[in-house]
């Protein structure tokens, strides 16, 4: 892989590690953490897309054990 498209890799799973971050931290709430995973760029080099955003989110909210439900409780 080149250079260029490592860094742009990079760069796209810092950024999506932070908005998780902030959602496991509850400084964000789900869709607000969905609107901007779908919105940062290079995210297709990830994987992501509109089809499989939950299913990522839901997967890193796992690892963590954390709820859909305990998200709610604690962004209330």
């Amino acid at each position: 892989m080149s250079k260029v498209k490592q860094w742009a890799e990079d760069v796209a799973e810092q950024e999506v590690d932070s908005i998780i971050f902030k959602l496991k931290d509850g400084q964000i709430d789900y869709d607000t953490a969905k609107v901007n995973i779908l919105n940062t760029s290079n995210k297709q080099m990830l994987g992501i897309d509109s089809e499989n955003v939950d299913e990522i989110i839901d997967m890193e909210l796992a690892s963590a054990n954390i709820s859909k439900s305990e998200l709610k409780q604690e962004n209330a």
